[in-house]
């Protein structure tokens, strides 16, 4: 039983760290608490990405490293508990209804966005910016609230949707608020995503730090999206590491604009949510 086990969470961690958004976890052979099925189901649903309208099971299965077979009992079992749905036609799964109350459930403990949804709107609307308020999730950031500007070039990321820790000016920002453990665990995280180009993102990484550290604010222009420029101030004093971004169309505004303009209203912003 012991050696069975500790074959199957080996095979487990394995399987995450080849995938693009998972983070290597502790390990778990000796921890007789740890449901490796529990687990399983979970790498299911977090297969499914944003661009994704369904997989099927050889999909879900190439995704997460499980067998065919293992995948086919795991979706039978979310579909009946309403996490997945089937398409009738195409024998495909999306996620079900149950995954929104979960999803919903803890954005409801997230406090801070509904005092900053209002400050966001407002400069949102000032600015003619998008502005998204992000909490970070293994190597990813994830929208807990966006006011996203009516403008033709834009990110069109809504709640709910991840952007990379690395590229991006609300990752940054994170990044630079973690405490030592938590830097140490990212890192390491982010070191067996990117393989052998981790050494050119992290020394942004440190960049996007040390812009924090004099400026109050980082900057990714153009490395996420070539059209996107966008700068970032981290929240403090929050449960989970946070931060706030501003973003636009790169011919909207000049980098010194960004810098002298916006910059300062998002480091303002921060301020009243209690932190830059």
């Amino acid at each position: 039983m012991q050696n069975s086990m500790t074959v199957n969470v080996s095979k487990r961690q394995t399987r995450m760290s080849t995938q693009p958004h998972a983070a290597p976890e502790d390990d778990l052979s000796n921890d007789r608490l740890f449901v490796t099925a529990l687990a399983r189901g979970l790498d299911i649903l977090q297969a499914f990405g944003m661009q994704d309208r369904q997989l099927g099971n050889q999909e879900l299965a190439q995704r997460t490293g499980l067998p065919k077979s293992t995948v086919s009992r795991l979706t039978y079992t979310l579909t009946k508990l309403g996490y997945l749905q089937q398409d009738p036609v195409s024998s495909k799964y999306l996620p079900g209804l149950k995954v929104l109350t979960l999803g919903f459930a803890a954005l409801a403990q997230v406090d801070v966005r509904e005092r900053a949804r209002p400050l966001m709107r407002a400069l949102s609307q000032e600015t003619g910016l998008s502005v998204t308020l992000g909490c970070l999730m293994g190597t990813r950031v994830v929208y807990v609230e966006a006011c996203r500007a009516t403008t033709r070039v834009g990110i069109k990321l809504d709640v709910g949707a991840s952007v990379p820790l690395v590229s991006t000016a609300i990752g940054r920002a994170i990044y630079a608020s973690l405490d030592a453990s938590q830097r140490s665990q990212t890192t390491d995280a982010l070191a067996l995503e990117y393989g052998g180009s981790w050494p050119d993102w992290q020394e942004r990484l440190h960049t996007g730090a040390a812009e924090i550290s004099q400026d109050g604010f980082c900057r990714s222009f153009g490395e996420f999206e070539p059209d996107i420029f966008a700068v970032a101030v981290p929240l403090r004093g929050q449960e989970s590491p946070m931060a706030i971004n501003c973003s636009g169309p790169a011919y909207r505004l000049t980098p010194e604009q960004w810098a002298g303009e916006i910059a300062p209203k998002l480091r303002e912003l921060a301020g009243r949510l209690g932190g830059a």
